[in-house]
């Protein structure tokens, strides 16, 4: 086993239970050393999400920074994140929220995380909306550090991986079983769509470096942690999470897939070629090739079945 791969984990945990379920599968590969765990990120503000991803992360026994999305407007809490934070122990409840004793500032989190790295040392999993890589990608030098946001991304990270976009180039016709089930569009994809346009473009246009998206397609079809509340331990609040979000009956992988690639990269998957990924108009995603740009997407390898496998041996801890 070489080296653990050091993730910071950007996401919209709080209203689709999968975000809950790839942290809770990300702390099992640190348990295993596959992984260590330096920061927890939200992409949205909400008094709630600091406490949610809090109290996950101090049942699996660390207690690592948490930044909250101040630089949007604040949303919703989502479906499970006020559950999460007002019942079961973490360091941030809803009153801290904006405060000194809140969680920091997303942007400036990230920022110092990566100022204090090795060079090409840090994996970004992003499994939300853009709206955190569009920040610190257009960041200006600050007290922090004095590169620019894009500088950081191009020297401290080693790659990014995002769960996001659909790809028609590479499946055409779209998986009308899958949308019909989840109520979504056949178009676009819904962490693109939920950024915003100017926000896609400004994240996708200044990401230097490796991009590796986990596209709407990788994960549909991969359902995992089917009735967990009812084999999870006391007290577990990913369990809590999948029982308020749908009762237990499990959830397509989207974001576990793209933790899963991120730790052990390449082996479940191939890849596409190198070029840019663009957003049109309607925020469908595309790529196009482009000998200065390392962006790419996921394509089948692996059999299904054997990555839900996969999946829920590493969530139930075996």
């Amino acid at each position: 086993m070489g080296k653990p791969v050091k993730i910071v984990f950007d996401t919209d945990i709080g209203g689709d239970c999968d975000d809950a379920g790839a942290l809770a599968m990300l702390h099992r590969l640190c348990d295993k050393g596959e992984a260590e765990l330096l920061a927890v990120t939200a992409c949205y503000a909400s008094p709630y999400v600091a406490g949610c991803i809090d109290a996950i992360n101090r049942f699996y026994g660390r207690e690592v920074p948490v930044g909250i999305n101040y630089g949007v407007p604040q949303s919703e809490p989502g479906v499970y994140a006020a559950a999460l934070c007002e019942n079961f122990p973490n360091r941030y409840p809803a009153d801290s929220y904006g405060t000194d004793n809140g969680a920091p500032d997303t942007l400036k989190l990230l920022r110092q995380i990566l100022a204090d790295a090795e060079d090409g040392s840090i994996t970004l999993v992003v499994t939300g909306n853009l709206g955190s890589m569009a920040r610190l990608a257009t960041s200006e030098p600050d007290e922090i550090s004095p590169m620019s946001g894009k500088e950081l991304i191009s020297r401290k990270l080693e790659r990014t991986v995002l769960m996001g976009g659909r790809f028609f180039e590479s499946w055409p016709m779209p998986i009308y079983a899958a949308i019909e089930a989840i109520g979504e569009p056949s178009t676009w994809e819904w962490n693109i769509y939920g950024s915003g346009l100017e926000t896609a473009r400004a994240a996708f246009d200044n990401w230097c470096g490796e991009l590796v998206l986990s596209s709407f397609e990788i994960g549909t079809y991969i359902v995992t942690m089917k009735e967990y509340p009812s084999r999870a331990a006391e007290g577990d609040p990913v369990a809590e999470a999948y029982r308020i979000h749908n009762g237990g009956r499990g959830r397509n992988s989207w974001d576990h897939t793209a933790m899963l690639e991120a730790i052990r990269p390449g082996e479940y998957w191939n890849y596409h070629a190198y070029g840019r990924v663009w957003v049109d108009e309607n925020l469908v995603t595309h790529w196009k090739p482009d000998a200065e740009c390392r962006h790419t997407y996921l394509l089948p390898k692996a059999d299904y079945e054997e990555i839900r496998q996969v999946i829920d041996d590493l969530v139930d801890g075996k």
